[in-house]
């Protein structure tokens, strides 16, 4: 109905103002792939503009499968945000508002559009003929800057009452001015409010960065980056500080980095921890889906003695309908017993999951997951000579997600761990059921249990949420849970009670303001915490 409703608006916005706007769609095809973007060719563009989507037809529907980032005059490219396999040759559609004055020809294409429904057609304001014949990069600028206060009192000890404030900062400029220069950031500010007059001469203790650099690119398949950056193929290494570039070919790309990683203990800059390593990554469509594998070495030093070598590879899938498949590991290749440096090939992590959703009915997750600590030779000396075993720890988890009828949820889950030495494996299950939109109340209710069994406690969790919107940009939640847990090794048990309230706040869009308050109450004490947060998002 919402789609009708949005037909007839503009039929009658068509009647009431002299100059009129008129739907039409163009077809295209696609001509290119790249690791990074999927090429369009279109008789003209004219009237697409960047950032708007394009959408392939699944039956009669439909669906966005590309959004704009470089536009010429007969061409689009961009990046694909459909899990659906997109090919060379296969049909997309833009959908256009042009404006005109003959009201009978607003209708005619209003009648047109309505046997397309239920198609979502992007809003797109007039532009420009672009008459260039190149793709050209298109500037875009997006951010976030946020404000939190966290605070906690007891009725016990002043030692456990604090306030502790975070300021975060995170800007993305692509494309700077038309160039191949983009700038990332994601900066944190954070202090409890007691430690200020210390603080305040030493900023650098509160002050984290987690990225801090510039990018060029030399064209589609090349880039370069310089700073600290966090590179999403090879993101089980971290950020680096130095220089990462990385060049492709066909579905092929190709990559190395040099520099140092943070510090372990407030992600500051050392360059005595030199880390270099180099990378190869593969993008393929596959039967229904895609696939992406990388693989990458790495070596990582202190005072530019061997710390850690390994080997990573990361693979995912969606070829299996409605089914995407993830696999993770790393392998070391490197290791000092009693003060000799070896080689080893050690499966130190492997973490695989699949994820089943045939309907929007039912979904499976499953997943598993062994791993050991990491060890860094030269970083923990002490420690790495006192290791003779490092067991590996597995587990393995399930979740299983119904929606029997409509605005109905019901979920179950298991999980698993277990390590060599434990005096037992550890357990924990639970369910939840969720009915949203319940009638009457126009509110959304969540009561869920879960279950912990291990060496060292036994636990139950109940909890129950209930959350609606109060007026237009203004929601309220609510929730209880209450918590035993029975502890070994003559530590007492815990009986808890916890009442929480929520509030945000949307009216004074991209500004959101939250606000929450949890109480705990336990048979000899009480504590509280309150949570404010303002976000600006541009």
């Amino acid at each position: 109905m919402k789609y009708y409703f949005l037909i007839l608006i503009l039929f009658y916005s068509n009647l009431l103002f002299p100059k009129e706007e008129m739907t039409r769609v163009l077809e295209g095809s696609v001509s290119y792939i790249s690791s990074q973007n999927i090429y369009v060719k279109f008789k003209s563009t004219e009237g697409i503009q960047a950032g708007d989507t394009l959408f392939i037809k699944d039956k009669n529907n439909y669906l966005p499968a590309i959004k704009v980032d470089y536009i010429s005059s007969t061409s689009c490219a961009g990046v694909s945000i459909t899990n659906k396999k997109i090919e060379i040759n296969t049909l997309v559609y833009a959908f256009i508002f042009d404006e005109v004055n003959d009201t009978t020809a607003v209708e005619t294409e209003l009648t047109e559009a309505a046997a397309i429904v239920p198609a979502v057609i992007p809003a797109v304001t007039s532009t420009e003929i672009d008459t260039k014949t190149s793709l050209e990069p298109v500037p875009t600028t997006s951010g976030r800057d946020s404000i939190q206060s966290y605070s906690n009192f007891t009725n016990q000890s002043s030692r456990f009452d604090y306030q502790r404030w975070r300021y975060t900062f995170q800007l993305n400029a692509n494309r700077i001015g038309g160039s191949g220069f983009s700038y990332s950031q994601y900066l944190s500010f954070a202090y409890r409010a007691s430690d200020w007059n210390y603080i305040s001469s030493n900023l650098e203790d509160a002050f984290r960065v987690y990225n801090l650099s510039m990018n060029y690119s030399f064209n589609d398949a090349t880039s370069l980056w310089f700073g600290r950056h966090l590179n999403s193929k090879i993101s089980n290494v971290g950020p680096i500080d130095g220089l990462q570039f990385e060049t492709g070919v066909g579905g092929w790309s190709f990559g190395a980095a040099v520099g140092s990683r943070p510090t372990l203990d407030n992600m500051g800059w050392d360059f005595n921890l030199f880390e270099y390593g180099a990378y190869v990554y593969r993008a393929d469509a596959v039967a229904n889906g895609n696939m992406f594998n990388t693989l990458g070495y790495f070596t990582q030093t202190n005072d530019f003695k061997t710390d850690r070598r390994f080997i990573y590879y990361q693979h995912s899938n969606s070829a299996i309908e409605n089914t995407r498949i993830f696999l993770s590991t790393e392998v070391d290749l490197y290791k000092i017993v009693y003060g000799e440096s070896q080689s080893e090939f050690s499966l130190t992590s492997l973490y695989t999951s699949i994820n089943f959703r045939p309907s929007d009915l039912f979904s499976l997750f499953l997943s598993y997951d062994a791993r050991k600590n990491v060890i860094y030779y030269e970083t923990f000396k002490s420690f790495a000579d006192s290791v003779y075993e490092n067991e590996t720890r597995q587990g393995f988890r399930t979740r299983l997600t119904l929606k029997p009828v409509k605005n109905l949820y019901l979920g179950i889950d298991y999980g698993y761990r277990f390590r060599r030495g434990d005096p037992k494996p550890a357990n924990n299950y639970g369910g939840y059921i969720t009915y949203s939109q319940i009638p009457g109340i126009e509110s959304s209710a969540t009561a869920s249990f879960n279950r912990i069994n291990s060496s060292y406690v036994n636990g139950d969790i109940w909890s129950f949420n209930l959350s609606r919107p109060i007026v237009y940009g203004v929601g309220l939640w609510l929730g209880y849970r209450f918590t035993t847990y029975q502890f070994r090794e003559g530590i007492p048990d815990l009986t808890q009670q916890s009442a929480s309230v929520g509030l945000s706040t949307y009216l004074l869009k991209p500004v959101i303001l939250n606000f929450t308050y949890e109480g705990n109450f336990e048979s000899t004490q009480t504590s509280g915490r309150f949570l404010a947060n303002l976000t600006y998002r541009f």
